[in-house]
C-alpha cells in the first residue's frame, strides 16, 4: 500500500494523458476539412521560401505552425486525418506539461484535477482535431508556464540556465505561432511578474515567489525577455505588414455580450446539449469554482496574479482592441483556458475541504461529485462534438460537381480561397473542368478575401461569355459577396437549373438560355 500511494499520482497521470490522447486522436479523420484547414494544407505544400512569401502577402498568421506542418505533410501526407494528427499530438503533449507546472506551483492532487479537466475538454479536443495552429499555441504556453514556475519558485538561487532558455524559446514559439499572442502573451507574462515585483517593493516585504527576492532576478528576467524578442525578431517586419492589413479590413464582427459569454461558456462545456436541467446555471457553478480558486490563493497574491493575468488580460486586451478593429475570437484565446483550469482545480480542492464536526469528512465526496459532474458535462459535450458537430462539407460538394459536370463546363467560386477546399477533394476525380475565382482568380490580387463589387461584374460576364453551363460554388459570401452580386448576375444572364445545399456552402448550376 505505501508503494501504491507513492506512485498513485504517476499512475493517474499516465491514465489521464492516455485518455486525453485517445480522445484527441479518436475519429480524427471522420469530419471533412473546412476552409481554414484546407488553406493550411495548401500553403504547407509549397517550398519553404514560397510558403513564407505567401504568408506575408495574403495571410494574418506567423510562420511556425505552417513550417512545421510542411515537414509533417512531407512525412505523413496531406489526408485529413494525417494533417490533423500534428495538432492532436500537440494537444496530447500539453497534458503532462500542464501537470508538471501545476504540481510545482501547487501540489499533485490539484495538478491531476486540472489535467483531467483539460484532457476531457470538448473545446480543446475540437481544436486538437483541426489542421490549424491553436493547439500548437496552447502547447507553447504550457511549456512557457512550466519553465516560468520553476524559475519563480527556485529557492536554491542556482543559475537555472535551462529554464531561462526554455522560457525564452517557448515564449518566442508562442509569438511565432499566432500574431495576437505576439502581443497578448508577453503582456500577460510581464504583467504577472512585474505586478509581483511592484507589490513586493510597495509592501516592502518578502515575495511569495522565492526567485523575486534575489537581487539579480530583474536583470535575468530582462535578459530572458530580450532573448525571446530576438528569437522572434526575424518576423517583425512581416508582423507589421500583416497587422496593417488586418487593421485596414478584417471579417470578424464586433464582439457582443453574447459572444463573450459564449467563449467563457465553451471554456466550461462546449457542445453540451441545452436540454440539460438548469443548463445555463452550470456555467455559474464553474465560475464560482474559479472564484473559490482565487480565494484559495489569498495568502499568496503573486500566484493569484499570475493565473488571473494569464487568464483575463488576453480577454480584456482583445475586447479593447476590438473597439477599433474587431479581433475578439474564441480560438485565439484557447491558451488562456490553462490558467482558468488551474483555478477550477483549486476551487474544487477548496470546496472539497469543507469541515464538519468529524473533520474533513466531506472532502473526498464533494471533490468526487464535482469532478464526476464536470466529466459528465464534458462527455455529453464530446458526444455533441463527435456525432453532431458538422464542418463545411466540401467532400460531398466536390463529388456532386464531379459526377454531374460535363466537358466544357466552367466552375466559378465566389471567393478566391473557396476554391482551395473544393480542390482538396476535387483533385481525386478524373475531371479537368476549368475553375476560376471571383472577383479575381486565386490570389491574383494578392488579397486573401477580396470582396465582389459592381466593378467586377464585367470580369464575371467575360468569364461566362459563350459558356453552355456554369457552376457556382458559393460559400462565406457574407463578407466576400455581401450584396449577392454573383448569383444575381448569373441568374440574369443564364437559367438556374439546379441548386444544392451542403453544410456551409451551396452549389448552383446555370445553363445558357
Amino acid at each position: 500500500m505505501p508503494l501504491l500511494r507513492r506512485h498513485l499520482p504517476t499512475v493517474l497521470l499516465v491514465l489521464i494523458v492516455l485518455l486525453g490522447a485517445f480522445l484527441r486522436f479518436f475519429w480524427i479523420g471522420a469530419k471533412t476539412v473546412w476552409l481554414d484547414e484546407a488553406f493550411s494544407v495548401w500553403i504547407a505544400r509549397h517550398s519553404l521560401p514560397d510558403l513564407w512569401s505567401w504568408l506575408i502577402r495574403i495571410d494574418q498568421h506567423p510562420l511556425l505552425y505552417y513550417t512545421l506542418l510542411h515537414f509533417w505533410q512531407a512525412i505523413f501526407g496531406d489526408l485529413q486525418g494525417a494533417v490533423r494528427a500534428f495538432s492532436a499530438l500537440c494537444g496530447a503533449l500539453t497534458l503532462p506539461l500542464l501537470y508538471l507546472a501545476a504540481r510545482r506551483l501547487f501540489d499533485a492532487p490539484t495538478a491531476l484535477i486540472a489535467t483531467l479537466i483539460l484532457a476531457v475538454s470538448p473545446l480543446h479536443i475540437r481544436f486538437a482535431q483541426e489542421a490549424r495552429m491553436y493547439t500548437l499555441l496552447t502547447l507553447g504556453v504550457a511549456a512557457a508556464l512550466f519553465c516560468l514556475v520553476h524559475l519563480l519558485m527556485d529557492e536554491t538561487r542556482r543559475p537555472m540556465r535551462s529554464y531561462w532558455l526554455g522560457l525564452a524559446a517557448a515564449q518566442a514559439a508562442v509569438m511565432l505561432t499566432h500574431n495576437t499572442a505576439t502581443v497578448l502573451f508577453p503582456i500577460a507574462l510581464n504583467g504577472a511578474v512585474g505586478g509581483a515585483l511592484l507589490w513586493k517593493y510597495w509592501q516592502g516585504t518578502v515575495s511569495s515567489w522565492p526567485a523575486l527576492n534575489d537581487a539579480g532576478f530583474e536583470r535575468r528576467w530582462l535578459r530572458g525577455q530580450a532573448l525571446a524578442f530576438v528569437l522572434w525578431l526575424p518576423w517583425a517586419i512581416p508582423f507589421v505588414i500583416q497587422a496593417v492589413v488586418v487593421d485596414r479590413k478584417f471579417w470578424l464582427p464586433a464582439p457582443t455580450l453574447d459572444a463573450v459569454w459564449e467563449v467563457f461558456h465553451n471554456f466550461n462545456a462546449a457542445f453540451a446539449p441545452d436540454w440539460l436541467p438548469l443548463y445555463p446555471l452550470w456555467d455559474w457553478l464553474y465560475w464560482l469554482l474559479a472564484l473559490l480558486g482565487v480565494a484559495a490563493l489569498r495568502r499568496t497574491p503573486a500566484r493569484a496574479l499570475l493565473l488571473l493575468s494569464l487568464w483575463l488580460l488576453p480577454f480584456v486586451i482583445e475586447l479593447l482592441v476590438s473597439l477599433r478593429r474587431p479581433i475578439f475570437y474564441e480560438r485565439t484565446l484557447l491558451w488562456a483556458s490553462l490558467p482558468y483550469y488551474l483555478l477550477l482545480a483549486l476551487g474544487i480542492r477548496r470546496l472539497g475541504s469543507v469541515e464538519g464536526a468529524g473533520g474533513n469528512w466531506l472532502r473526498a465526496p464533494v471533490q468526487g461529485l464535482l469532478l464526476a459532474g464536470m466529466v459528465t458535462l464534458s462527455t455529453l459535450g464530446l458526444v455533441g462534438y463527435y456525432f453532431f458537430f458538422e464542418k463545411e462539407d466540401w467532400s460531398k460538394a466536390a463529388g456532386y460537381v464531379a459526377e454531374h459536370s460535363q466537358a466544357g463546363d466552367l466552375i466559378l467560386f465566389n471567393a478566391t480561397w473557396v476554391q482551395i477546399p473544393f480542390d482538396y477533394y476535387f483533385r481525386h476525380y478524373a475531371t479537368e473542368a476549368e475553375r476560376r475565382g471571383l472577383p479575381v482568380d486565386l490570389f491574383d490580387r494578392g488579397e486573401l478575401e477580396p470582396e465582389m463589387t459592381e466593378a467586377d461584374v464585367a470580369t464575371l460576364r467575360a468569364l461566362i461569355e459563350g459558356r453552355r453551363r456554369v457552376w457556382l460554388v458559393y460559400s462565406h459570401d457574407w463578407y466576400t459577396d455581401p450584396n449577392q452580386i454573383i448569383p444575381r448576375e448569373l441568374s440574369q444572364l443564364m437559367r438556374r437549373t439546379d441548386q444544392r445545399h451542403f453544410e456551409g456552402l451551396q452549389v448552383m448550376r446555370f445553363e445558357a438560355r
